[in-house]
């Protein structure tokens, strides 16, 4: 009842941001409120003046039965994400594009609903009509509307709350509705997830009884004196109650997928401070990943009663390294698990220390900005400095938390742009060149990027910048929205591959905002104890040939050649010959 609490709370007061820098809840949430209406109104309103005149004609001419049947069942069986998904794939992101996808899901039902109505009607009456002279438009709309109202409306009904559901997911492609605290848990907390269901579930129910209501209103009075009040009301009722509870599950659902894809912090690279890459072929599989390559892993049988559960945050190069750490870990002789995208860094060190995982690979620079608040002009900019106050600070914790061996590979994020972007802009090469610019331009990022210091909330305090506007966006799409100039800007990873298939500029950090990333492997000193010397040991071996070029590459290969993050890392254990 506590945490119902404070998600009411949430819900009506205004506070500060769960790891700071920005307001959330309370008069905050009138805009995601406004824009998932909006998005709802628009997307249904289309749906029916689409399909509603469809299924008229095809209902009054007797034909398109199979049309309506195949429409509705295939509506049911393509999950909404997908469709977001395609849309985004081939029109970018954008209120224009998620609407047009939630059109497709709100036809089905109003297609179908309006055709069987229409088809229900009483033959005779229409006879009737057709005797007196009435021409086709006439009987549709005098006879054959009136009387198959009640399902029309009831098509309409089912579209808007599944809608209004699935709009949660719309953050992801760049409309920011209810559903931003329910993906971005790293910014809104549990509080924040739990009251924005609450509002979706409100705001289906309200849907459901308005539209009865109108229903109630536009269908003629002596067709409504012939339906049984009884009968009716309790449909009303039992609408009413499954639209709550499809709205309450739908957003449950939508809440543990989000924490899935609220995106997450920095990737990795060469440096922070990089300039224009030359321009280059995308990577093949045929590339070299066996620099550093220190020797075979051990096979101890002995290992084999402990399970070890390897996570990983939601973006490729966790993944990827994820998968090599729990495939090094079993040939080292371990049972091993993986549970991987588990979303950001707050979520998956949640995860470590409630035992759903027992380690993951998390980034020096954003353990020291996320867990440890170190200011930004008191960051290190050595790797090796960075690592070792990670570790000491890890170890102080209740419980405490064992740092392992870091990769070599060190990064972090970065602003890049496009070169006809930067040409329009002077040809500019560093962060400060972006002051009396930044108010014109749009600044794409994951997230949580609007209250971490390595992002917007550090481009903002350090160099002072204010954008035109910040579209949070699924990591998974901070190169495609540069590409398709959706973004003038875009907080990118400096081990993308893409930075160098496609000639992106990434602006110099002059003012060292972004700490250096190297990746350590976060495990619990009491796990660690249980498992034995070969699990840091193993993750010491296999992080040798993790150097940028190499982790680049594997990047590559699961971005650009959509290879699995699994077959990648057997790829780099077998060519850097850890394992046979």
């Amino acid at each position: 009842m506590s945490q119902f609490g404070d998600a009411i709370d949430f819900i009506l007061h205004s506070s500060e941001a769960r790891s700071g820098g920005t307001n959330v809840g309370g008069s905050q949430l009138w805009p995601l409120i406004g824009k998932h209406l909006e998005l709802t109104g628009a997307s249904v309103g289309i749906a029916v003046a689409i399909a509603v005149p469809l299924a008229l004609w095809l209902g009054h001419i007797g034909k398109g039965e199979f049309l309506a049947t195949s429409i509705a069942n295939v509506g049911r069986a393509v999950p909404s994400l997908a469709l977001i998904a395609f849309f985004v794939a081939y029109l970018g992101v954008g209120f224009t594009n998620v609407t047009l996808a939630l059109v497709l899901l709100a036809i089905p039902p109003i297609l179908t609903n309006t055709y069987v109505g229409v088809r229900q009607v009483d033959r005779d009456s229409v006879d009737a009509a057709r005797g007196m002279g009435m021409t086709g438009l006439q009987i549709v709309r005098a006879v054959e509307l009136p009387l198959a109202l009640p399902l029309v409306f009831g098509g309409i009904r089912t579209s808007v709350v599944n809608v209004i559901a699935t709009a949660t997911i719309a953050p992801l492609a760049g409309v920011v509705t209810l559903g931003d605290p329910i993906i971005a848990g790293g910014v809104y907390g549990d509080d924040g997830r739990l009251g924005a269901s609450i509002l979706v579930a409100l705001i289906a129910i309200a849907a459901e009884a308005l539209f009865a209501f109108l229903q109630h209103l536009s269908v003629p009075q002596g067709i409504r004196m012939t339906q049984q009040p009884l009968r009716r009301q309790k449909n009303a009722m039992r609408r009413i109650t499954l639209a709550m509870l499809a709205a309450l599950a739908l957003v449950v659902v939508v809440a543990g997928c989000g924490s899935d894809s609220s995106s997450s912090t920095s990737s990795s690279s060469t440096s922070a401070s990089t300039s224009t890459p030359a321009a280059s072929t995308p990577a093949s599989t045929s590339a070299d990943t066996t620099a550093g390559s220190g020797g075979t892993i051990t096979h101890n049988p002995g290992n084999g009663s402990t399970t070890v559960v390897v996570g990983s945050k939601n973006f490729t190069e966790q993944k990827v390294l994820g998968e090599i750490y729990s495939q090094a870990l079993q040939a080292a002789g371990y049972q091993t698990k993986t549970a991987l995208n588990l979303g950001d860094e707050k979520t998956a060190l949640k995860a470590l220390n409630d035992g759903s995982i027992d380690g993951y690979p998390e980034y020096t620079g954003t353990a020291l900005l996320s867990f440890f608040n170190v200011p930004t002009d008191k960051l290190p900019s050595d790797p090796a400095k960075a690592y070792d106050e990670v570790k000491a600070d890890f170890a102080k914790e209740n419980p405490p938390i064992e740092a392992l061996a870091p990769t070599p590979f060190t990064s972090s994020n970065e602003v890049g742009l496009t070169q006809a972007q930067d040409k329009k802009l002077g040809g500019i090469t560093k962060i400060s060149q972006l002051k009396g610019k930044s108010q014109d331009l749009t600044l794409y990022g994951t997230p949580e990027c609007r209250q971490r210091l390595d992002c917007l909330l550090g481009l903002q305090k350090v160099y002072g910048l204010k954008f035109k506007k910040f579209v949070p966006v699924d990591p998974s799409l901070r190169h495609e929205v540069l590409q398709k100039g959706q973004a003038d800007l875009s907080i990118v990873f400096t081990t993308d591959p893409q930075n160098t298939r496609d000639n992106v500029v990434l602006l110099k950090d002059d003012k060292g905002m972004f700490p250096p990333y190297n990746s350590t492997f976060l495990v619990k000193k009491s796990f660690a104890d249980k498992a034995g010397p070969d699990l840091a040991k193993t993750i010491a071996l296999v992080n040798q040939g993790l150097t940028a070029d190499a982790i680049q590459e594997l990047n590559a290969r699961v971005d650009l050649d959509k290879q699995t993050p699994a077959v990648v890392a057997t790829q780099y254990l077998q060519e850097s010959r850890y394992v046979k």
